[in-house]
């Protein structure tokens, strides 16, 4: 049984596969994470000591048998982290519009699940300091018409954890983080790269250590709760 753990939702690639090995590397706490599909990133953080459990967040038993899983596998948590999402804009809504609800659930209703049903987890930690944070989106902020639905799921992530954390004080810290650009992809255009660059001001491609940066900083702060901290190099611009 794992104690005082960390979970990540969704840490099979990207940010969440960085935050997952940075975890490991740093040896402090046990890792458990979701990822949707195996692949050989998944192979590897397992290999590395972390505790996988496979999960399709779209299916609707998701949330009860990952619980299931996790109340074999874990006795404490030290930090919940929903990384887990899905990005569409509204045209990709109007051809698929099943994915308005995929969004909403992956970015909403899970996270409001988990929030309540690994409570006891948290509480059970002998750490002092216990946290939950949600990775948002620093364009929730903004509006964009193009991408009306998913920054509105991002936006009702954000205030969610605001009520949480009031719900949950003084014994656990809910927080946000609001990235912007930090990874292209890798068949991302040299122009889609400079239109991006140029919507902050520091104008850099920072990756993923910033996010890891973040977290620790929320993880290590005995007196922060219920912000949604931007990191986003001063965005100027939405998406």
């Amino acid at each position: 049984m794992l104690e005082e753990a960390v979970f990540i939702s969704g840490a099979g690639q990207r940010i969440g596969l960085h935050l997952a090995k940075r975890f490991v590397q740093q040896g402090t706490f046990p890792v458990v994470f979701t990822y949707r599909t195996r692949h050989a990133a998944v192979d590897e953080l397992e290999s590395l000591g972390a505790t996988g459990i496979q999960v399709d967040f779209s299916e609707d038993r998701s949330v009860e048998e990952l619980l299931a899983l996790m109340e074999m596998e874990v006795k404490s948590l030290r930090a919940v982290i929903h990384n887990a999402s899905l990005w569409a804009n509204d045209a990709m809504i109007e051809k698929e519009p099943s994915l308005y609800a995929d969004m909403f659930r992956l970015h909403v209703e899970v996270p409001y699940r988990l929030n309540l049903a690994l409570q006891p987890y948290l509480k059970s930690a002998r750490s002092p300091l216990k946290d939950i944070i949600s990775l948002s989106d620093s364009s929730a902020a903004h509006s964009n018409g193009d991408y009306a639905a998913y920054l509105a799921s991002k936006a009702a992530l954000q205030a969610m954890g605001r009520n949480f954390a009031q719900k949950f004080a003084p014994d656990i810290k809910v927080n946000d983080i609001a990235p912007g650009l930090i990874l292209f992809h890798s068949d991302d255009s040299e122009a889609y790269k400079q239109r991006r660059l140029a919507h902050s001001s520091l104008g850099v491609e920072p990756g993923p250590d910033v996010i890891w940066q973040a977290v620790q900083y929320l993880m290590n702060s005995p007196y922060t709760t219920g912000v949604s901290l931007p990191v986003d190099g001063g965005r100027r611009s939405p998406l």
